[in-house]
């Protein structure tokens, strides 16, 4: 099949065009700018992005499906508008210009993160009811937003499979991604000690091949959860310890105490120049993150499978090492 991508630059993205590529399609990626890893697949380049329509009908010329992965990951409450541009005004292009080109299929990126997380110790799948816009992430409503859009856009004739990732890890991470920089900073030791909460971690790789498991097989108006198992962040970080060799064991603080040490945080990102460790943002995630996320429709309907995940931190090291990133 003749497969275009958008967000073909991004971690996951670079991972579904390998994917793709290994399965026997044909990818074509919609790139902003040149970028070598990308450049260096067997993959045709149109240069553009999701708020240029024009480019987004090259793209999608010749091809018979669409996977849209671009999208802009903002940890903040208030209005953002290049997060609501990419988020919410680029899925509506992509969708309208994919009924406009006649696309066979197209699998929509959402989020785990549309749903309510609470009550975390209830198991959630893909019938939770939406994050609403009263103390939920702004990046949450635009995703939640553009998932409703492809709903939508399924109901009017487009035959649309809509994919969820949590929160994911793994190797060819080049950037590196945000939890990719945070697996660095544990393994280097810039990192003693891990707030209380924690979240559903799943590999890259099986995000993509379920993701494409969706192209292939994915229901029209269907969404599908791509999860993995729920691990805090002191159990994440003693997994890339015990990698790197060490006998020692993350710390773990309570999230209490960790709100009370914000402005602190805030003040020694400030003088030092770096990005804060965490902020509220990033605590409220931890410590809403469902427990118990259910990916069983996914496993049934698309053969969806996740590895553990001492596996993917071990090649996760070992990819960062290879690219001297550690």
């Amino acid at each position: 099949m003749k497969v275009c991508v958008t967000g073909a630059t991004g971690h996951i993205g670079i991972n579904v065009c390998m994917e793709l590529l290994g399965r026997g399609h044909t990818v074509t990626a919609l790139v902003p700018n040149s970028w070598k890893p990308i450049d260096d697949l067997p993959v045709a380049i149109v240069k553009g992005n999701v708020l240029d329509r024009d480019s987004l009908r090259i793209l999608m010329k010749g091809s018979e499906a669409v996977m849209h992965l671009a999208g802009i990951i903002g940890l903040g409450y208030k209005f953002d508008q290049t997060v609501f541009d990419v988020n919410v005004t680029g899925t509506k292009n992509v969708l309208d210009v994919s009924q406009e080109m006649g696309m066979k299929k197209l699998v929509h990126f959402s989020s785990i993160h549309v749903f309510e997380q609470q009550p975390q110790d209830i198991p959630m799948d893909q019938s939770r009811a939406f994050v609403t816009n009263e103390r939920s992430v702004f990046y949450d409503q635009t995703k939640r937003d553009g998932h409703l859009m492809a709903q939508q856009a399924a109901g009017e004739g487009l035959d649309v499979s809509i994919v969820c990732p949590t929160g994911v890890l793994g190797p060819y991470d080049y950037r590196p991604s945000r939890l990719g920089k945070a697996v660095i900073d544990i393994y280097e030791g810039f990192v003693p000690t891990a707030v209380k909460g924690g979240f559903d971690f799943v590999d890259v790789r099986d995000v993509a091949s379920g993701a494409v498991s969706a192209l292939e097989k994915g229901k029209k108006g269907e969404t599908y959860i791509l999860g993995g198992k729920y691990y805090s962040i002191k159990e994440l970080g003693d997994m890339i310890l015990k990698v790197r060799g060490s006998e020692k064991e993350l710390g773990e603080i309570p999230l209490s105490l960790a709100y009370v040490g914000l402005p602190f945080v805030n003040f020694y990102a400030w003088i030092t120049g770096k990005q804060p460790l965490y902020n509220k943002v990033y605590l409220d995630v931890l410590k809403s993150g469902n427990k118990k996320v259910l990916s069983s429709k996914s496993e049934k309907e698309l053969g969806y499978t996740s590895r553990d995940m001492g596996i993917t931190v071990r090649d996760t090291l070992n990819w960062f090492r290879n690219h001297k990133m550690i």
